[in-house]
């Protein structure tokens, strides 16, 4: 589905350097023709210019208003997971760009609904934004939310994580091989940051592969589900690096296989599950929303710095020191991509009913 965005856009960014290319095509103009083409062509660039400067400073003489008062960012989890810490890194940059503070408010519970209901239903003013993730999506799927996909407006994606299939080290399993041997042996009990959220979705596809079945235990957060884990209350889970990279690092939980086309370069003896012969790549993806009918200015505002934030160098140290993989995109490609995804989910979404 990304892939096809992506080659869809190419089309259109090909499509665009053809006419430019045929705008300057041949022809036998006289001189004096080609002097007055370039005169006028020369006016027209003038007036362009000033007809954008004079849009520049008019949109900056009507959103010198705002924002002039702190800025929540609710983050429907638990705090001290990566959706969470990933917030917080993003708040702190945003504040720079915004000029004033972006608070980071963990509601927690029910799956997201807690959160994603709260944030939803504030004021559209531009004052509250929400961490979205996959599981608003599944939510809204679920037929368990008073809201539904028009209840926001989509910021950006950040970042897209591909799942990783983990076990406890109490679990005794090292391998993949083993992985799928145990699991057709009996049913695992596999922790979740939270029912219907991408780690959840992505086991549940993954018993739909493979035949492999799962008990769950369902926690309040990727920080909460990765204790369980490493404490050997769960035997397995699907998470990502970022959610789990010091437990990983200190041999607390094993990865046994990555839900991508490639193997990853912070992980590089992992082998993928298309290896193992089940064709399953997936991951979480993160962004931002606003509450529906939040004004456009509003939304351009909290887009472009989001477009400044993503592009800076601290953003990019702090994100790949945190394992965070970057995958920015703006509002109306994330809108799309938010589109497919809910159409994709809807053909899985007996999967998702409790």
């Amino acid at each position: 589905m990304r892939k096809r965005n992506m080659k869809a856009m190419a089309m259109v960014a090909a499509a665009a350097l053809v006419l430019a290319g045929c705008s300057g095509g041949g022809g036998s103009a006289t001189t004096a023709a080609k002097e007055e083409a370039t005169t006028q062509a020369a006016a027209s660039e003038e007036k362009a210019t000033e007809a954008a400067a004079d849009t520049t400073a008019a949109a900056a003489e009507k959103t010198t208003d705002y924002p002039n008062k702190p800025i929540d960012l609710v983050v429907p989890f638990a705090a001290g997971g990566n959706v969470d810490l990933s917030c917080r890194i993003l708040a702190q940059e945003l504040e720079k760009e915004l000029g004033q503070p972006v608070n980071v408010l963990n509601k927690e519970g029910g799956g997201a609904v807690v959160g994603q209901t709260y944030a939803v239903t504030q004021k559209p003013d531009g004052y509250t934004m929400l961490a979205l993730t996959s599981s608003y999506v599944t939510n809204v799927l679920s037929g368990a939310t008073t809201y539904d996909m028009d209840s926001i407006t989509p910021i950006a994606e950040y970042c897209f994580d591909p799942e990783l299939i983990v076990a406890s080290e109490a679990s005794g399993i090292e391998t993949i091989e083993q992985f799928m041997e145990v699991g057709k042996e009996k049913v695992l009990l596999n922790s979740t940051p939270g029912f219907s959220t991408s780690h959840h979705i992505a086991s549940l596809i993954f018993t739909q592969k493979t035949g492999i079945e799962f008990e769950y235990m369902h926690t309040n957060g990727s920080a909460e589900q990765t204790v369980q884990l490493a404490g050997g209350h769960a035997e397995v889970g699907m998470t990502t690096y970022a959610g789990a990279a010091s437990l990983i690092e200190q041999g607390k939980i094993k990865v046994l296989a990555i839900c991508a086309d490639e193997r990853s370069d912070i992980l590089p003896d992992v082998p993928t599950l298309k290896e193992s012969g089940v064709d399953f790549v997936y991951g979480a993806y993160r962004g931002l929303a606003v509450p529906a009918g939040t004004p456009d200015e509003g939304v351009q505002i909290l887009s472009d710095a989001m477009a400044k934030v993503m592009a800076s160098e601290e953003v990019k140290t702090q994100f790949d020191n945190s394992g965070f993989p970057i995958t920015y995109t703006d509002a109306a490609t994330f809108k799309e991509f938010l589109a497919n995804d809910y159409v994709s989910m809807e053909a899985i979404q007996d999967l998702i009913q409790e």
